[in-house]
């Protein structure tokens, strides 16, 4: 979450949404009553002879609401926040109306509260961070797989085929430059600054590309990594190389790092028989209510199990008042699915509450 100004004595915050972790920040922070600022789009229709009346021009524009209900839809990551608008331009909705502005990653918003609870201040300082971002290539002469991670979420960008024969390989059987030219092209193209390039995959084509693509751009030398032990290309080599201890170093500072040692840590207390672990919302809320929850993992497809988002939400301010960590996964990495094999939820408890 990147926060542009917040006046304190006002009640006031900007802020732009980076991914679906700052719509959950965002969701636990906003109540009934709160004034919410945003652009929406509304549909103006025009009086004339000659104007269908089922038409209309859709125009953007500002709108103040109070408050009503702030609703996630994970599955397609936006948060519907609806209320009754307050402030917008003249001739284009009467005042008192009901409006919903959906807030998505990379919309801005501005959010103004009577009073700022502590529990408030804290979600909103820890969602401030530096955004982690990491490109990982799965590759060798014949195909590459390409994929983004931000935060926990895997994006597949592309996978690219280089053709055994033909013009895609010089008469010794190695790739061409036009091979190499289409994988640099997609990788420049989600690169921002701080962005860490990892490429792997059987044989020196990963080092042949590594070469090729500091050729292009030189200022990747920090950022370039090889990693080795990888034996698969493609879509399935990114899920193998997201699996290797050797990336994990080079990571682990990251959100991802830091969940998948987490979930090994339950899974060693579940097998030792340990009792500092809850699994199951009901045990997690149950270890939380008495303030021994030191760290939870939640995968965003809990509502699978048929979970309310108002009391999850309750539970992860529950946690936060002990103190306790909160790490919400994205469903698109594997430790999400052995989050969801647990109950769409585990925690690492500080003591065992029975």
């Amino acid at each position: 979450m990147i926060i542009h100004k917040f006046i304190k004595n006002k009640g006031l915050v900007s802020l732009t949404l980076e991914d679906v972790d700052d719509l959950w920040c965002l969701k636990r922070i906003i109540e009934t009553g709160d004034l919410v600022s945003g652009k929406t789009t509304r549909v103006i229709k025009h009086e004339g002879m000659y104007s269908r009346p089922d038409k209309g021009e859709r125009v953007k524009v500002r709108v103040v609401i109070r408050v009503e209900s702030a609703k996630l839809d994970s599955s397609f990551g936006r948060l519907r926040i609806s209320g009754k608008i307050i402030e917008i331009p003249e001739d284009i909705i009467a005042k008192g109306s009901f409006h919903s502005i959906v807030a998505t990653p990379n919309y801005s918003l501005s959010l103004k509260k009577d009073h700022w609870k502590d529990i408030d201040l804290r979600i909103l300082k820890d969602s401030v961070r530096a955004a982690e971002r990491f490109i990982i290539v799965a590759i060798d002469r014949r195909e590459a797989g390409i994929g983004k991670i931000k935060g926990t979420h895997l994006q597949i960008l592309s996978t690219i085929e280089s053709g055994l024969v033909g013009k895609h390989y010089d008469i010794r059987g190695k790739p061409s430059n036009l091979y190499y030219d289409q994988l640099a092209q997609i990788i420049l193209s989600a690169y921002e600054p701080s962005t860490k390039i990892f490429l792997a995959g059987p044989g020196h084509t990963k080092n042949s590309f590594a070469s090729f693509l500091l050729k292009q751009r030189i200022d990747l030398k920090d950022n370039l990594k090889v990693i080795d032990g990888i034996d698969v290309t493609g879509e399935d080599g990114i899920y193998m190389i997201l699996r290797s201890p050797q990336l994990r170093k080079h990571i682990e500072e990251s959100k991802l790092a830091q969940v998948s040692v987490l979930l090994e840590q339950a899974i060693k207390r579940i097998s030792d028989g340990d009792k500092r672990v809850a699994f199951t919302f009901k045990e997690v809320k149950e270890a939380s209510n008495l303030g021994a929850v030191d760290s939870v993992l939640i995968s965003d497809k809990i509502f699978d199990y048929g979970i309310d988002e108002d009391d999850l939400v309750e539970l992860l301010n529950s946690v936060e008042k002990f103190r306790g960590k909160s790490y919400m996964i994205d469903s698109t990495t594997e430790v999400s699915s052995q989050v969801m094999a647990l109950g769409g939820i585990v925690s690492l408890l500080r003591f065992s509450p029975k």
